[in-house]
């Protein structure tokens, strides 16, 4: 693993910049009048459908719910929850 040495006023600076840079991200994304997007976590769907992770799991493998990963955590949006529940719908 390589590892890096950065002086504490550096890194504070930097810091600083990826702080205003949020606020700035914030403020552009609050003024563009787009709705926020909920995404659920696996924690969240698989309570929401009373399934295991392994089987949340094996929907995400085969295709059949699409997600997205980031920071190594997985989501999911509703809708496309929504949209598998609906396709796999079997009236008895």
């Amino acid at each position: 693993m390589e590892m890096i040495i950065i002086e504490k006023q550096a890194l504070d600076e930097l810091t600083n910049r990826l702080d205003t840079l949020k606020i700035k991200l914030g403020c552009l994304y609050e003024n563009s009048g787009v709705a926020p997007q909920k995404w659920f976590d696996v924690q969240q769907v698989c309570t929401r459908l009373k399934i295991s992770k392994r089987t949340l799991q094996n929907l995400r493998d085969s295709g059949v719910l699409p997600s997205t990963k980031m920071g190594g955590k997985v989501f999911y949006k509703p809708e496309d929850i929504e949209k598998m529940l609906l396709l796999n719908y079997k009236k008895e």
